[in-house]
């Protein structure tokens, strides 16, 4: 019988706060999370037509720009590792450069975000599931099906090791990576539909579409990146594996990505908007039946659920190394922090995820609401929002920091590049909510009212860094110092 109740004071891996690495993971196991969560396949048919017919072409160099953005924020975030060993991510960092209640408010708001994009995603992948299942195999097992299933088997990989978790997401993103590559080349060997351009990298296409629409889909591609840090105590050497892994990370992404859209605007050439609009979900269909065969079609349709699936198992796992860090600290219930000696699972922050992401299914099937436009677009808002958001505080944490001793770094990696990344970001931020109406396609109060959701989970974990302060100022005092002691 497995024991379930380690002692949470030990890393994983056996390392000591300060002492060798003993982790597993490298910086290309890491990749595999972060990729396989951006679920690069789901996201090129599911978002892709969407920028391309509201934004126009110009979405092929966006995502290099938000690339760039988000590498200047890289830099002080990776520096940061060197001197905050400790596996918050986000939290952590906040914590140590702008103090533990604003660090703690957003550490709960980091785990409601990863929460929430997990179990929405539940629902693209179980209406694709579906449609899968009826186009090709004339089963039609309905998408309520689908989801309990998909949330079962996330809660069974959440309780084994993270190298099974790997060796499944990896799977994934390798096949969603290559059909992306195979129909990209396909277009470009065979010149597109009327020659190639280069007219979709230009400034004067991102100049003449709709940039804060293009930007707010743009850098949801890019969801999760910063969850490299998340695994810092099971890479094998944290330092380098971390910085390898989160900018290679963001390259892959933004390459990818800007490659994908812009060989999906060759294959369609001057009526590539027109086609996007008119007919967004069957438009990578089409010319993976146009540029490759029918049997290429239906490929990627089996591969968008899988793609899905997979979002929904990474965010899963960083949800969990949330819970287990907030646990670890003393700020929630000592059993989150729980791990299973036969896998080193933190079996119990698994479990409660899953649980969570059950009782939301249930409650989004007994209403009665659509799984894509009410469980995955709405319940996305409070993350397409945070989410930046998050980044953009980490980013000022950053100078603050290093604000009274450099430790050695330069001024461009601790003052400078964290700096046009606080301002990037924050327009970033701005353009998402002035654009609310059109992500939600709804109008009045729940574009506030959803984005609000942040400020008072925020609001409820700076309360509870405070209370901390004020109850048990030795447990308040531990927050954010694992591995530093």
């Amino acid at each position: 019988m497995t024991d379930r109740s380690s002692n949470t004071a030990t890393a994983p891996g056996g390392r000591g706060p300060q002492g060798a690495p003993t982790g597993t993971l490298s910086a290309r196991h890491i990749i595999f999370f972060v990729i396989a969560a951006a679920a690069p396949l789901g996201f090129a048919v599911g978002s892709i037509p969407l920028a391309v017919g509201r934004g126009g072409i110009g979405t092929a160099a966006m995502f290099l720009i938000a690339g760039g953005f988000l590498a200047l924020f890289a830099v002080g975030y990776v520096a940061m590792t060197r001197f905050v060993p400790n596996a918050g991510a986000l939290f952590s960092y906040i914590t140590a450069g702008l103090g533990r209640p604003l660090g703690i408010g957003v550490a709960f708001v980091a785990a409601l975000a990863y929460a929430l994009v997990s179990a929405g995603a539940v629902g693209p992948f179980a209406v694709f599931a579906e449609q899968t299942g009826q186009s090709l195999f004339g089963v039609a097992v309905p998408w309520p099906v689908w989801a309990v299933g998909g949330v079962l088997v996330m809660g069974i990989l959440g309780q084994l090791n993270v190298e099974l978790n790997l060796r499944v997401l990896g799977f994934f993103m390798i096949a969603e990576v290559a059909v992306l590559a195979i129909l990209g080349v396909a277009v470009v060997s065979q010149g597109g539909a009327s020659g190639l351009s280069l007219d979709a990298l230009s400034p004067g296409a991102i100049a003449e579409g709709q940039i804060g629409v293009v930007l707010l889909v743009v850098f949801a591609a890019f969801a999760g990146f910063e969850a490299t840090a998340l695994f810092r105590e099971e890479a094998k050497h944290p330092v380098r594996t971390l910085r390898r892994a989160t900018f290679g990370s963001i390259a892959v992404i933004a390459l990818l990505q800007s490659f994908v859209a812009w060989s999906i605007v060759q294959a369609f050439g001057s009526t590539v908007v027109d086609v996007a609009n008119a007919t967004p979900t069957e438009m990578f269909a089409i010319a993976a039946r146009q540029y490759v065969g029918d049997w290429f079609a239906n490929l990627i349709s089996i591969l968008v659920v899988c793609s899905w699936f997979a979002s929904v198992s990474a965010f899963h796992n960083a949800t969990t190394r949330y819970l287990h860090a907030l646990s670890r600290d003393g700020v929630i219930p000592a059993v989150f922090a729980r791990r299973s000696r036969r896998t080193n699972a933190p079996w119990v922050a698994s479990l409660a995820h899953s649980t969570f992401t059950l009782v939301v299914i249930l409650l989004c099937i007994v209403a009665g609401l659509d799984p894509y436009l009410d469980l995955f677009v709405l319940g996305s808002v409070p993350v397409a929002v945070s989410i930046p958001a998050m980044e953009c505080l980490t980013a000022i944490a950053v100078v603050a920091f290093f604000l009274r001793d450099r430790r050695g770094q330069s001024r461009w990696t601790v003052f400078v590049a964290p700096s046009l990344a606080a301002v990037a970001l924050a327009v970033v931020v701005y353009l998402v909510l002035a654009n609310m109406e059109f992500y939600t396609a709804q109008s009045g109060p729940i574009n506030w009212i959803l984005p609000g959701v942040n400020l008072v989970v925020l609001g409820i974990g700076v309360a509870r860094a405070l209370w901390m302060r004020y109850r048990t100022p030795h447990l308040y005092e531990r927050i954010g110092r694992f591995g530093l002691e």
